[in-house]
């Protein structure tokens, strides 16, 4: 064998005995205490129902360019056409605490079943004071949002759907925080 990897050899020994000897490798250390806080707490994200009778008890309105727009519509006796849109307008009142607080606010969507389901689509639209809302923040604590739910009939939807009928399960107005 070679005299210079007998001595690389001989020295790799070496560290290995004294690293995993008696100690005798020692490195510099220190550490510091830092007060930690108490009294941290979490912030709040609630929506509560404040339309009179409760959201689920307000009707539907025809919101359709032909007469009679604005009517109510009653789904057990009512019939819809192709292009025609229901909505429900329902309140709530915003609970949102955060120091950096955000949330998305968005229509839940409902399970559908039937030969008329695939033809209709459920949306929301959602407005504080006037102006569109899409996201929540803690400036919202408080307000009051008011939410139109849509039910559209696809003016598309051809003649297959017809006499036929959809049973439309519960859906909801949903906020999620988000991280930003």
């Amino acid at each position: 064998m070679r005299h210079s990897l007998k001595g690389a050899l001989a020295a790799a020994g070496a560290v290995v005995v004294l690293v995993g000897g008696s100690g005798t490798l020692a490195f510099w250390t220190d550490a510091v205490t830092l007060p930690g806080g108490t009294g941290i707490a979490s912030g709040s994200l609630k929506l509560t129902d404040t339309t009179t009778g409760g959201c689920a008890a307000a009707g539907w309105v025809l919101d359709s360019a032909a007469s009679p727009a604005g009517a109510t519509f009653v789904p057990a006796t009512g019939r819809l056409v192709p292009g025609d849109v229901l909505t429900k307008t329902c309140t709530f009142t915003v609970a949102a605490t955060g120091t950096h607080l955000t949330a998305g606010i968005a229509v839940t969507q409902p399970t559908k079943t039937g030969s008329l389901a695939s033809a209709l689509t459920v949306a929301g639209t959602f407005t504080s004071g006037g102006s569109p809302v899409t996201t929540l923040t803690s400036a919202n604590d408080g307000a009051t949002i008011t939410a139109r739910i849509t039910l559209t009939f696809d003016p598309a939807s051809g003649n297959a759907t017809q006499l036929t009928s959809a049973d439309i399960g519960d859906y909801g107005v949903a906020v999620t925080q988000t991280h930003a």
